[in-house]
């Protein structure tokens, strides 16, 4: 039988909650409505020929319905409440929409002319993404930045005024995207950071593997007979020279095969991994995925290219599509393919067969594009680097770290990697670079485009985009809440007393505009370095410049960071617990 490394899937919490139900209408959009238009998520119900779409940062639902006797689409904006993250279609064909805040999953039944909100259930913090099994009896939702999944069953979710179950599996990473096995009531599970996946029982509620593939920014899942196909991206510690990122030493962009044997004692295989670029032709930032009837799709978000490749993983072609593709659906007979732009945003249906473009809805809205809408193109723009093999994102996924070291020059030599750092909540952490040389972010920006991607073409608007786009990046939540509030004074108090605050000042930052020697230096001697902020730093995947620390208690009981003498256990889950909170 499997045993999971980790002894803290072990332990499951329990909430108990109940439905609130009601029958509230969402309000229309007109299509010239002040909105960005940015949708990011979609699921097709095969029965009705629509389409449901969501976009999370403005709480839009978009629905397109298909009109085969006019050759046309009709579509309908609909203002949701709250903050939706994804959504999922329920075997009633009502829509399952998860919501951060307030932390709530809510069903809303579209079968009528005016879509209706009919309940709400409360969830544990921070839900993330939807999967539901293939016997449609169990929903799994990933809270991503609290590292655990729950799991309820369906029927609880839509019985009026039923009590719920909401069971809560504690994990070792923060789940990402979900995928649910197309015969059995189990779900893939995929790191929405760095590398790991696993293969969940949603009925036992156990892990049946794990396995980490050493990569990141895990984005598309499918299904390709008994394997799973999934995107991703790997980073290697080789200086950024435009050499080395036009061979792919620095960043690999992939899609990777896992055989998928639930009934064995070890059942996740890595297979396969098919490099999605050349030399002269990167494929930044792979994202969605699918199966057509003799061929594999795959969604390069960042160079704005859609890539066919054999049934056997090699790249066969690529075609030009829309700004930013991420989401990639082929229909039930994998003739048609789905592919929903984000930005610019529009639905591009494309035979699987030839290629063509079949027909291109618009989605978009009537808002204006400004500065932080341009900034976050080009944060997500592979187009700007050396040959289109990595954007920003490529190394920040969707602004965090990846956890792995980078030679990108920030330091301004080669021969000493240093950690990718978050830049969620970074907009205040000045100086910028580990070693404090850069004393604006504009500065920074425009290094980093210069150094790392190594852009063609730099401009001062460029970088004060950038700098606007990244401003709206706040920092992770915490990964302990107030739950623990004497044990978080406690630690705050041992913060204080042990003289943590002079490079890390609170109340804001948890950092300073200066740099410190701690007991480490680099490659090149180098023993000064920039404290990084430390708030969300229980979201990070390693510390200190080279991630010589694997976790926080490593830092103190391994590192003795700035420590006169050893803290007792005590007081070190007290400190760690603290700074977890932050």
């Amino acid at each position: 039988m499997y045993r999971s490394p980790f002894p803290v899937l072990a332990a499951l919490w329990l909430l108990l909650g109940t439905a609130t139900a009601f029958a509230e209408p969402l309000r229309q959009l007109s299509i010239d409505a002040p909105v960005v238009h940015r949708p990011g998520r979609m699921v097709r119900d095969e029965s009705t020929a629509r389409l449901f779409l969501l976009d999370a940062r403005n709480a839009v639902l978009t629905i397109l319905t298909e009109e085969p006797a006019s050759d046309g689409w009709q579509r309908t904006h609909w203002q949701l409440p709250g903050q939706p993250l994804d959504l999922a279609l329920l075997p009633s064909g009502q829509l399952a929409i998860c919501d951060r805040d307030p932390a709530v999953l809510r069903v809303v039944d579209c079968s009528q002319a005016v879509p209706e909100l009919l309940s709400e259930l409360p969830l544990p913090r921070e839900p993330y993404r939807l999967s539901l099994t293939a016997d449609g009896r169990w929903l799994v939702i990933a809270h991503c930045w609290t590292h655990a999944l729950s799991i309820l069953s369906t029927f609880e979710l839509t019985a009026s005024g039923h009590q719920a179950e909401v069971r809560t599996l504690p994990l070792p990473f923060l789940p990402g995207e979900l995928l649910a096995h197309p015969q059995q009531p189990l779900v893939m599970v995929a790191d929405a950071f760095q590398g790991h996946v696993l293969l969940l029982d949603a009925v036992s509620r156990r892990v049946l593997g794990d396995i980490d593939l050493g990569v990141h920014n895990i984005r598309g899942l499918t299904w390709q007979g008994e394997s799973l196909l999934l995107t991703c991206q790997q980073l290697h510690a080789e200086p950024t020279t435009a050499e080395n990122i036009a061979a792919g030493l620095v960043i690999e962009n992939l899609l990777a095969e896992i055989r998928v044997a639930p009934g064995q004692s070890s059942p996740l295989h890595y297979q396969h991994r098919t490099e999605l670029g050349v030399p002269s032709h990167g494929a930044a930032d792979p994202t969605g995925v699918a199966v057509g009837a003799d061929r594999v799709f795959v969604a390069a978000a960042g160079v704005q290219q859609l890539l066919a490749l054999s049934s056997s993983l090699q790249v066969q072609s690529r075609i030009d599509v829309g700004h930013h593709p991420t989401q990639l659906f082929a229909d039930g007979d994998g003739r048609r393919l789905f592919l929903l732009e984000s930005f610019e945003p529009a639905l591009r249906v494309v035979d699987a067969a030839s290629l063509e473009t079949m027909s291109i809805i618009s989605l978009e809205l009537g808002g204006t594009t400004g500065p932080r809408e341009r900034g976050e193109a080009l944060f997500f723009n592979g187009e700007r680097s050396q040959f289109g093999w990595m954007s920003c994102h490529s190394c920040h996924g969707d602004g965090h770290t990846n956890g792995r070291l980078a030679d990108t020059f920030g330091d301004g030599d080669s021969g000493a990697p240093k950690s990718v750092l978050s830049l969620l909540g970074g907009r205040d952490a000045n100086p910028w670079a580990w070693n404090g040389s850069m004393q604006t972010l504009h500065g920074q920006v425009l290094k980093s485009l210069e150094s790392t991607v190594h852009s063609p073409i730099i401009s001062a608007r460029d970088a004060m985009d950038l700098v606007a786009y990244l401003h709206t990046l706040d920092p992770p939540p915490p990964l302990v809440d107030d739950a623990q509030h004497e044990l978080i004074e406690q630690g705050r108090r041992i913060f204080t007393r042990r003289g943590c605050q002079r490079c890390h000042i609170p109340p804001l930052t948890y950092t300073s505009d200066l740099t410190y020697e701690v007991g480490t230096e680099d490659e090149h001697g180098q023993k000064k370095f920039n404290p990084p902020s430390l708030r969300g730093v229980g979201q990070r995947f390693g510390y200190l410049h080279d991630l010589r620390a694997p976790n926080l208690e490593a830092v103190f009981e391994v590192e003795g960071h700035q420590l006169d003498e050893s803290l007792s256990p005590e007081d070190l889950k007290a400190l760690t617990t603290f700074l977890r909170s932050l």
